[in-house]
């Protein structure tokens, strides 16, 4: 399916709020069935979350700044990984600390 000019998305989006989701989610869908097989439960997974920070977001441009900073998280973790050669999801070894041990108290103090 081709994706309609700016100016069309912004008509429907005015005139059909409604049928301008249902085209957005067409539209996604789509994309998401044309990728590699392997990445459909990723993408979808990912597509998931934008929506339910879209849903729970206070406004469009809330949640405009809200996935912004997620795609500028995930950017930084891609920069990450290629200037360490390491994969953006790797657990970052943290320093070892000395646990301290606390006596147990009895139930009546």
């Amino acid at each position: 399916m081709d994706i309609p000019s700016f100016d069309a998305l912004r008509d429907l989006a005015e005139r059909d709020p409604e049928g301008f989701e249902a085209l957005r989610a067409k539209l996604i869908d789509d994309c998401i069935r044309r990728s590699s097989t392997r990445n459909h439960r990723r993408l979808r997974g990912l597509q998931f979350v934008i929506d339910a920070r879209r849903r729970i977001a206070r406004s469009p441009m809330a949640a405009l700044l809200d996935l912004q900073a997620m795609m500028y998280d995930s950017l930084l973790g891609l920069q990450y990984a290629l200037m360490f050669q390491q994969s953006p999801y790797a657990q970052v070894a943290t320093e070892s600390a000395r646990i301290l041990p606390f006596p147990r108290r009895s139930s009546l103090d």
